[in-house]
C-alpha cells in the first residue's frame, strides 16, 4: 500500500466488532502462514474481518504457496520474518501496556504511532489521516470510551491535539512523546 490502510476487527458477542489492528504498507494478515505446524495449543479460528480505508492495493495469497516460496527465497523470508516481527512487536507492546501503563501514556503513545503510521505534516503539527471513532481508540489501547473522550479533551485543552468530527491532528509532538514514554 502507499496510501490508506486496512483496519482490522475481531467479532465479538453479538456482532460487535472490535478494532485489533490498523495495518499499513507491508502489513499481513489473514491465515498466517507456518500456524499448522507451530504452537499446535493456538489454532482455534479466528473471525477476522477487514476494512479498506483510502486507497489500497491488497495482494492476496495462498498460505500454502507463500510458505513454499518462504522456504526457497531469501528476501521474502527477510521481508515475511519482518512483517511478522514488527506485527508481534506491537501487539507485546500493547499487552504489557494493559498492565504496567496508564490510559494517559497508551493514548499518547497510540497517537505518537498513527502519525508515524500515516501523519501527514501540516501548518501546526501532523494530522492523522486514521479514521477512528472514539469508541475505535478506546478499543486500541485498552480503556473505555469515556475514559478515552475525557483525556483526548485534556490532550486538547493542554494544546497537545486538536479534533473535531473531520480530522485529529497532533500540535505538540514532543511533549506526547515525553508522556508516551512516562
Amino acid at each position: 500500500m502507499t496510501t490508506g490502510y486496512i483496519k482490522l476487527f475481531d467479532a465479538g458477542a453479538n456482532d460487535h466488532r472490535i478494532v485489533r489492528l490498523l495495518v499499513g504498507r507491508g502489513g499481513l494478515f489473514g491465515d498466517r502462514p507456518f500456524r499448522e505446524s507451530a504452537f499446535q495449543g493456538f489454532l482455534s479460528p479466528q473471525a477476522e474481518h477487514a476494512v479498506a480505508h483510502g486507497r489500497v492495493e491488497l495482494l492476496q495469497l495462498d498460505r500454502k504457496e507463500l510458505e513454499a516460496a518462504v522456504r526457497t527465497q531469501t528476501e521474502l523470508s527477510v521481508l515475511m520474518a519482518e512483517a511478522m516481527s514488527a506485527r508481534a512487536e506491537f501487539l507485546e507492546r500493547r499487552l504489557l501496556w494493559q498492565f504496567t501503563s496508564p490510559v494517559r501514556a497508551r493514548m499518547a503513545a497510540t497517537l505518537r504511532d498513527l502519525v508515524c503510521f500515516d501523519g501527514n505534516r501540516c501548518e501546526h503539527g501532523y494530522t492523522i489521516d486514521v479514521r477512528l471513532t472514539h469508541q475505535d481508540l478506546a478499543e486500541l489501547v485498552g480503556a473505555a470510551r469515556p475514559v478515552v473522550s475525557a483525556e483526548l479533551s485534556r490532550m486538547r485543552e493542554e494544546g497537545l491535539i486538536r479534533y473535531d468530527r473531520s480530522y485529529l491532528c497532533v500540535d505538540d509532538l514532543v511533549r506526547l512523546d515525553r508522556i508516551a514514554l512516562g
